[in-house]
């Protein structure tokens, strides 16, 4: 009888540790690699634009950058922005695409209600 039951309990546990390994997702080592690529891109500009501030076109104060992350996507490089409080507050993710250099400054296009608009994270 203690045969049988340690012969079912053997059997589950494998047919359990089987399921798991199923149920891992499936990565190639392309993914792998542009993942790496995006992570390092990511590193290598947080020397450059982390504390500093973001204006908007017309001179807007906007918020410094925090950091840059890579995009849930997994394409995309975003900056995020600690946007300052009577622009509604909150960290907001600026797609680093859209950021461009005007002088010294750091510039976003936008309003101050499209600023305002954007969602915190």
């Amino acid at each position: 009888m203690r045969s049988r039951a340690r012969g079912w309990i053997g059997l589950t546990a494998i047919v359990l540790v089987a399921d798991g390994a199923l149920a891992q997702a499936i990565r190639s080592t392309l993914a792998d690699r542009v993942d790496s690529t995006m992570q390092m891109s990511a590193a290598s500009l947080m020397p450059t634009l982390r504390g500093r501030w973001l204006y908007a076109d017309n001179g807007l104060a906007v918020g410094r950058v925090r950091e840059i992350r890579v995009a849930s996507n997994g394409n995309t490089l975003v900056a995020i922005v600690a946007r300052r409080r009577w622009l509604g507050g909150g960290e907001i993710g600026v797609p680093v695409p859209s950021l461009r250099q005007v002088g010294n400054d750091l510039v976003v296009s936008g309003t101050r209600s499209t600023i305002r608009a954007m969602p915190s994270l």
